[in-house]
């Protein structure tokens, strides 16, 4: 038998549990990550002004380039909140995930003054 040290068993130990989560995860899931839809924000605007995504979960990351405070607010059709970020800090990216069905939604940033000065995008999810 072959000893290892400590450190190389335990190394191993950690490999194989990440493979056994991911292993889960791909079963979980039929092996395919969430579709993305990055954002850029800045004062005062969304980066696109429309994106489009598949209907099924969905994976918003938002970074905010401007010198403010953001958030992030997905709303459907009747204006009810489907998804949130409360703030995003300038220089620094957030994400919140959402599962969505065919249909156009809302992208507002909600801080005061800032849907009224241009701060809105559009979300097109295709069946």
């Amino acid at each position: 038998m072959i000893r290892r040290p400590r450190i190389i068993r335990s190394a191993i130990g950690v490999a194989a549990l990440v493979a056994l989560a991911g292993a889960a995860w791909i079963a979980q899931t039929g092996g395919a990550a969430p579709p993305l839809v990055a954002l850029r924000a800045t004062e005062f605007l969304y980066d696109p002004k429309q994106a489009m995504a598949h209907a099924g979960e969905i994976v918003f990351v938002v970074k905010n380039e401007g010198a403010i405070e953001h958030n992030f607010v997905l709303q459907d059709a009747s204006r009810q909140k489907i998804a949130e970020i409360a703030v995003i800090e300038p220089r620094t990216s957030a994400e919140v995930r959402a599962t969505l069905a065919p249909g156009t939604y809302a992208i507002i940033c909600t801080l005061p003054g800032h849907r009224d000065a241009g701060m809105v995008a559009s979300l097109v999810v295709a069946p």
